[in-house]
């Protein structure tokens, strides 16, 4: 988180690769970024847990990313979480 957190106060927040995304799937990416389990995700945006995984696949594609640690690396990267 701290090594992320540096990279963020190098970045500035890329409005065009935030767009790519629903809000929803933006409220999944910020919590991915914060360390956040599926599980926690789910009870917190009150969503199922397959709906957070549909949501992190739709993610991945949107931004040709392999997996939950490049979502995070990318949101931090793009100023998306604060």
């Amino acid at each position: 988180m701290r090594l992320l957190e540096h990279v963020h106060d190098r970045r500035t927040r890329d409005d065009a690769a935030a767009d790519r995304l629903s809000g929803q799937e933006a409220k999944v990416v910020t919590r991915v970024a914060r360390g956040w389990t599926n599980n926690e995700v789910a009870a917190d945006l009150n969503l199922s847990l397959s709906t957070v995984k549909t949501h992190l696949g739709r993610i991945q594609d949107k931004l040709s990313l392999r997996n939950r640690v490049e979502i995070a690396a990318w949101a931090w990267e793009h100023g998306i979480v604060r």
